[in-house]
């Protein structure tokens, strides 16, 4: 349980770097600096995109609906579950473990938002999906509540949309420090990646715990995430916390607290990136903590990520000329190493189903 009272006097609000939308658009534009000082070796590791198109109105369409589906009943919510696809596509609450233990903090629901059916990723693979990988299993829709399908591919493929734009200019940027580097990966990697996952998130209110998700690296290649809504019950809170919400660790191993205004995506790297990139770009620890005066006010959070990944057979490695310890988590950040997950010649697959064990 992470202690309230060190949070309180240790973490300080910071404003992640912004970009514009117009100006990630821009392909010619020399954003190296911007980049350099959101992911480089100083950074936060989180940068944030203002000014996306129909973004405002797509969060507000769907944020609320993580809440209509986590009040429904529970054999309903049942009837929604995945357990042969390690609960990694539908609803998903009180069965996945976290450290050991049962995550009952919130209700997930996932689906891939650019594809509706898996591909068949052949026998090889077989052996590593029995293991414990992501999913091979088509999406799940909730027929009681029709509206969520659209809502969630369409805020869902703005937002793949958005970081395919940004990550072309994060591998300019890592290209720029490595010319070993294979320009585009990034770029390659969300536009024509399958391994794709969208969560919608309900985190619920009451005192069981001060954290509604533990210190952890996201291992997919960069994750958007949405400024959250608070609700009393059904009903939307103009609430900002804080005292609670994002946390980040920053290069320094520092905790901060994230500002973020409801009009932005957050963009942060996952260690997909980190790896590929040697290690010129590092995933961002994060947690989410539960303040007191949500409690005292019994608001629950409701949010949406994008996790943005590669090809499932796509083999990661360091660029050539790097030395692969320097794709490794810094132990200052006190989250499972990447020592024992990942290897050179390791693909995606393989490394996924590693780190979801590291964290059960």
């Amino acid at each position: 349980m992470l202690n309230k009272i060190f949070v309180r006097a240790y973490f300080q609000t910071v404003k992640a770097v912004r970009f514009t939308f117009d100006e990630i658009q821009n392909c010619s534009s020399n954003l190296n600096a911007k980049i350099e000082e959101a992911y480089g070796s100083h950074g936060l590791g989180l940068a944030i995109v203002s000014g996306i198109p129909n973004y405002s109105k797509m969060r507000l369409e769907l944020l609320p609906l993580a809440q209509k589906l986590a009040v429904q009943p529970q054999e309903y919510l049942k009837s929604l579950e995945r357990p042969e696809a390690f609960y990694s596509k539908g609803w998903s609450c009180g069965v996945e473990q976290f450290k050991g233990k049962f995550d009952k903090s919130k209700g997930s629901f996932y689906n891939n938002p650019n594809y509706d059916t898996c591909q068949d990723l052949g026998k090889e693979y077989e052996h590593l999906i029995k293991k414990g990988s992501l999913i091979r299993l088509d999406n799940v829709w909730p027929s009681k509540i029709p509206e969520l399908e659209g809502a969630f591919k369409n805020l869902g493929r703005l937002m793949v949309d958005t970081g395919a734009l940004l990550s072309y200019h994060i591998d300019k940027y890592i290209y720029s420090k490595c010319n070993t580097y294979e320009m585009g990966k990034l770029y390659r990697f969300i536009r024509s990646g399958d391994s794709h996952v969208g969560r919608l998130l309900h985190y619920f209110d009451g005192p069981n715990t001060d954290e509604w998700c533990g210190w952890h690296n996201d291992h997919s290649a960069l994750t958007a995430l949405t400024c959250p809504i608070y609700m009393h019950s059904d009903k939307i809170v103009d609430y900002t916390d804080k005292e609670g919400g994002l946390l980040a660790k920053n290069r320094y191993a520092e905790i901060m607290k994230v500002g973020m205004d409801p009009d932005c995506l957050a963009f942060q790297i996952g260690e997909t990136a980190q790896i590929v990139s040697g290690g010129i770009v590092e995933a961002t620890p994060h947690c989410v903590v539960k303040s007191d005066e949500t409690v005292r006010r019994q608001l629950n959070r409701n949010t949406f990520a994008v996790f943005m990944g590669p090809l499932f057979n796509e083999v990661l490695n360091v660029p050539k000329g790097i030395d692969k310890n320097k794709a490794l988590n810094k132990p200052a950040y006190n989250i499972p190493s990447l020592l024992g997950r990942w290897d050179e010649n390791m693909t995606f697959l393989e490394y996924s189903a590693n780190s979801f064990k590291a964290y059960s």
